[in-house]
C-alpha cells in the first residue's frame, strides 16, 4: 500500500562549517542503514482498545549527536499489522530540527493475512522441535492477532531521547498521548488503549495515559520476543511462503529460549499481552 503522506525532499547539506546565514548543522554522508536482525531495537505498539481507532498518526522525535529529528507516519485505521523503520539520514534542517522521511512504513497487512502466515510458521517450527502446536488460533493463550505497529531501528548512529506520540480519533473524538522511550537501543513493548489512563477532556481532545510501556528487553518473555521478531520477518518478506520459512526459525529459537529449563516442547507461548 502506497504511503500517502507528503514527505520532505531528501537532501544532505554539503560537509563543512555550518553556514553563517542558514546555520544548518553539519550532517555527514550516510553509510547506509544497518541490517535488520533479531537483535535490532524495536518499539512494538499493540492496539488493545476494543473500540475502533481511526486517523492514527504516529510521530517520533529523537536526538542524534545532540541534534533533534522529527517525522511522522499516518496509519489511518489501526486494524492492521505494520512494520515501520527509523532511518534518519537526509532530510532538511527547518531552523530548529531535522525533518524528513525518517519514519516510514515498510509493510502492512491485515491481521487475518498475518495470522495465516504465522500459522504456517508455527507449524513448521513445531515439526522441527517435535512439538504439537500446529495452529495459533487453537492455542489457549494465542489468537486473535491484535493490530500492531512495530518500529524497527535501522539507524547506524545512536538514537537518544526517543519520544513516540500517538494522535487518533475514536468515535470522531480526538485523543493524544506520548511515551518517552529514551535510548532506542533495545526492544520495547507498548500498548495503546484509550480506555485506560484516566483520560480527561481538555476542551479540544482527550488526553491521558493511553500509550503505556508494558515491558523492555529484560522483562519481555522469550515467547513474546519471538513473536515480535516473527512479525518483523513476516512483514519484510517478499511473500507469505518466504515469511513463514523465515519466521519458523525465529519461533523455533523462541521455543528453545523460553523452555531452556526443561519445559515440554509444544508448550511455548507467543502471547501478545504481558
Amino acid at each position: 500500500m502506497m504511503n500517502t503522506k507528503s514527505k520532505e525532499m531528501k537532501m544532505t547539506n554539503t560537509p563543512g562549517t555550518p553556514s553563517v546565514t542558514t546555520n544548518v548543522p553539519f550532517q555527514p554522508q550516510s553509510p547506509g542503514p544497518v541490517a535488520v536482525t533479531e537483535a535490532s531495537p524495536k518499539i512494538a505498539i499493540t492496539n488493545t482498545d476494543k473500540r475502533q481507532i481511526d486517523n492514527l498518526k504516529l510521530s517520533v522525535t529523537f536526538y542524534i549527536n545532540g541534534q533533534p529529528y522529527y517525522d511522522y507516519e499516518d496509519h489511518g485505521t489501526f486494524n492492521q499489522v505494520c512494520v515501520d523503520h527509523v532511518y534518519a539520514w537526509g532530510g532538511k534542517w527547518n531552523g530548529s530540527q531535522w525533518v524528513g522521511d525518517f519514519l516510514h512504513t515498510e509493510s502492512r497487512q491485515s491481521t487475518q493475512a498475518f495470522l495465516q502466515t504465522l500459522n504456517q510458521a508455527v507449524a513448521q517450527a513445531s515439526v522441527q522441535t517435535g512439538g504439537n502446536e500446529d495452529n495459533w488460533a487453537n492455542k489457549g493463550d494465542g489468537g486473535p492477532i491484535l493490530p500492531n505497529i512495530t518500529i524497527v531501528n535501522e539507524e547506524p548512529r545512536a538514537i537518544t531521547g526517543m519520544r513516540v506520540q500517538a494522535d487518533f480519533t475514536i468515535n470522531g473524538q480526538q485523543h493524544t498521548d506520548y511515551e518517552d522511550i529514551g535510548n532506542f537501543d533495545r526492544c520495547y513493548y507498548l500498548e495503546l488503549n484509550a480506555m485506560n489512563g484516566n483520560g480527561r477532556w481538555d476542551g479540544s481532545k482527550w488526553v491521558g495515559n493511553f500509550l503505556v510501556t508494558k515491558g523492555v528487553s529484560t522483562t519481555i518473555p522469550a515467547g513474546l520476543l519471538a513473536f515480535l521478531n516473527a512479525l518483523v520477518v513476516i512483514g519484510m518478506a517478499g511473500n507469505a511462503v518466504a515469511g513463514a520459512v523465515g519466521a519458523a526459525g525465529v519461533i523455533k529459537r523462541g521455543i528453545s529460549a523460553e523452555y531452556a529449563g526443561g519445559a515440554p516442547a509444544g508448550g511455548w507461548s507467543l502471547s501478545q499481552q504481558l
